[in-house]
């Protein structure tokens, strides 16, 4: 993955994390949660799971069944189609959506026609700001199922939650000891001159 499309994808799950929290008061919000869904999210009755596509590629590889590494995805989407005969409900979301960037949307809705209708479809439109965000519903999903969360979903989100921010904790301190001492070599060098 280019470092450009790494930076949107990042970029998107930013806007999500936002979307979830500010837009729709999700109160339990994470990436890489359960499944190592890109973001998963929970009020206390209802788990949600987007997975982030960035291109027509990465968007069809959700689907492939030939390759080994794509066994999991595989699985999940046939878990995902009838919850209740494969897969615990606890690790399967009520709703699950993808998010493509805007300009994908109309290509993605089409692409989703012959798989799991109950898919929904997000985008990440720079031209439309909702008042928290830029992520916009294309296609709302439907319930996969109706049972509420257990409480080890909710665990497993927070788990992660507290990880990211321990880790976004130690990246600012990182990144601020890193300024102060390239200010701290500036000033000298601009004391030396």
């Amino acid at each position: 993955m280019t470092g450009e499309k790494m930076r949107l994808s990042d970029t998107i799950k930013l806007e999500l994390l936002k979307y979830f929290r500010f837009e729709r008061n999700y109160n339990l919000i994470c990436t890489e949660g359960i499944h190592q869904a890109d973001v998963n999210a929970s009020n206390g009755s209802s788990l949600v799971e987007v997975e982030i596509k960035i291109s027509k590629a990465d968007f069809k590889k959700e689907f492939q069944t030939a390759k080994e590494s794509s066994r999991w995805k595989e699985y999940k989407h046939k878990n995902y189609s009838e919850p209740s005969k494969h897969m615990p409900t606890f690790i399967v979301p009520n709703r699950f959506y993808f998010c493509v960037p805007a300009e994908l949307a109309d290509w993605a809705v089409e692409y989703l026609k012959d798989k799991n209708s109950k898919y929904g479809l997000l985008s990440y439109d720079t031209e439309r700001y909702t008042g928290s965000t830029h992520i916009v519903t294309i296609k709302p999903a439907r319930n996969l199922h109706n049972e509420k969360p257990e409480m080890r979903a909710l665990l497993l989100i927070a788990r992660r939650t507290t990880n990211e921010l321990i880790t976004a904790k130690e990246k600012f301190i990182e990144n601020k000891q890193e300024l102060e001492a390239l200010q701290e070599g500036v000033l000298v060098a601009e004391g030396i001159k």
